[in-house]
């Protein structure tokens, strides 16, 4: 069978992310950032198993959906990722797709239907079938049925159409062991410049990412986590060796990568023997490590980091409170934070953090303040500063759902005063952010040292667009 996945833009009339951009530092949460690995492994167990696949990826391209129009008639089948902000755009060239051809079946999946399950199709009229939780065996399931092997009622974790009505298939399955699954088939999106906002790249070009994990054990209240809807959901690691092979693969075609994990460093003898792995293979490729946990700073494991390429370390403090933290469940402590990027910073790495403002009912004006002073108190060479959004999937939302705050069918929405969800309105929480925003980076010390350390590290692409956000504001 041959096979087109579709990355779609967000939704202009409906963006929630578009508000987190203060800076151009902040873009490297934009879809288009990465390449889209979820479909990258559909892609992947699909040409394992003999099937032709294409990727239109409308986030990273100059495609349009007249592009995905006149491609249609080479393919059986198409399918598309909804996180919550794209499903009109799904939903329209699904449409599109269906006044083409209505025998082309179209498949979505992702964050979307994993939450909404059978109201994913409810919303997306013109799509056929609905995955919940993971693909990769879902997808091959789906060619048998495709092929007349089996009953769509049979297929695991997906939600389908018959006679106009939504029906439900088997349960749901996770995959335990993630070494079975087949590495990203990233030449899909060869043609794609991913690590680039703008003109603007953080690593080397040429830029992929990668995942060597699945879920989190721990429990940050403000955080969309899958084991909320799926029962036994849980943490799952692939193996050192594993992971070391396709950062060599990725090495041979690639000069930078990201690490996408939510924790990557949370286990910390398999972090080792990773690192130890590399430094005896030897590696050139710059890698950025998205999701770190300040309590998981040591500095014999960042040492070895080090000698592995390691440029740039992402942490989620997301406040200077301690009780915020606690409110929050982040379950580590101030002092941890500070130890954790000022070490960072004396293996020369690149270091961000987010901070969350105004996120709850028991957050002031003073603790605001708190978090901005806490932030510029820090060796950071970026932060981003984001009002709370209550995310359907994260105990947050569930807490507001509970109390009549938030309906069930919204997924995502700011913490707003007026629905009594914090103390802010959406202006003031703006306002928050674009203060603190610029505070922290147009301090003299901050701008003298960025300077300075630009050239220490031999890192002009970064002091260039560093230039470009000070003169912005």
């Amino acid at each position: 069978m041959k096979f087109l996945f579709i990355r779609t833009k967000s939704d202009e009339a409906d963006n929630v992310i578009s508000p987190f951009y203060a800076s151009e530092f902040t873009c490297i949460m934009s879809p288009s950032y990465f390449p889209p690995l979820g479909l990258l492994y559909l892609g992947a167990v699909l040409e394992q198993d003999g099937h032709k696949v294409e990727i239109i990826d409308l986030c990273a391209g100059q495609e349009t959906i007249n592009d995905v129009k006149k491609s249609l008639k080479s393919f059986d089948a198409v399918g598309m990722s909804i996180y919550f902000d794209n499903y009109h755009s799904v939903e329209n060239i699904a449409k599109m797709i269906k006044k083409h051809d209505s025998d082309i079946p179209v498949i979505i999946g992702g964050p979307y239907c994993t939450y909404l399950k059978n109201q994913s199709l409810e919303n997306i009229p013109h799509a056929d079938i609905g995955v919940s939780g993971e693909g990769e065996q879902v997808i091959l399931e789906l060619v048998q049925y495709f092929q007349g092997l089996c009953k769509i009622s049979d297929i695991h974790g997906i939600y389908y159409r018959e006679n106009n009505i939504i029906k439900k298939g088997n349960r749901l399955q996770i995959i335990k062991d993630l070494d079975s699954i087949p590495f990203p088939a990233r030449h899909l999106v060869e043609k794609y410049d991913y690590g680039r906002t703008k003109d603007f790249y953080l690593l080397k070009p040429k830029f992929t990412s990668m995942i060597t994990s699945r879920g989190c054990p721990l429990k940050c209240r403000f955080c969309a986590r899958y084991s909320n809807v799926i029962k036994g959901w849980g943490f799952r690691q692939r193996s050192a060796e594993n992971v070391v092979k396709e950062m060599q693969e990725i090495d041979r075609k690639y000069s930078s990568a990201t690490i996408v994990d939510d924790n990557f460093l949370l286990d910390k003898k398999r972090s080792h023997e990773i690192m130890d792995k590399l430094i005896e293979t030897g590696t050139d490729i710059e890698f950025m490590i998205q999701g770190a946990r300040v309590d998981t700073a040591d500095e014999e494991l960042y040492k070895k980091m080090k000698k592995i390429n390691v440029k740039l370390v992402g942490y989620g403090i997301e406040s200077g409170n301690q009780e915020l933290l606690d409110y929050y469940n982040k379950n580590f402590s101030l002092e941890q934070a500070k130890k954790a990027v000022s070490l960072s910073r004396k293996m020369g790495f690149l270091t961000i953090s987010t901070f969350i403002l105004g996120g709850s009912s028991i957050e002031t004006e003073k603790h605001i303040e708190n978090t901005i002073k806490f932030a510029c108190s820090l060796p950071l060479d970026m932060a981003i500063f984001l009002p709370l959004y209550y995310q359907m999937g994260s105990s947050l939302w569930t807490e507001a759902v509970n109390d009549n705050k938030i309906l069930k069918d919204e997924y995502t929405v700011i913490a707003d005063s007026r629905r009594g969800l914090g103390n802010f309105t959406p202006e003031e929480l703006f306002e928050f952010r674009d203060n603190a925003t610029r505070r922290f980076y147009l301090r003299p010390g901050y701008i003298f040292n960025q300077v300075y350390l630009a050239f220490k590290r031999g890192n002009l692409r970064l002091l260039k667009n560093g230039i470009k956000v000070i003169t912005s504001f």
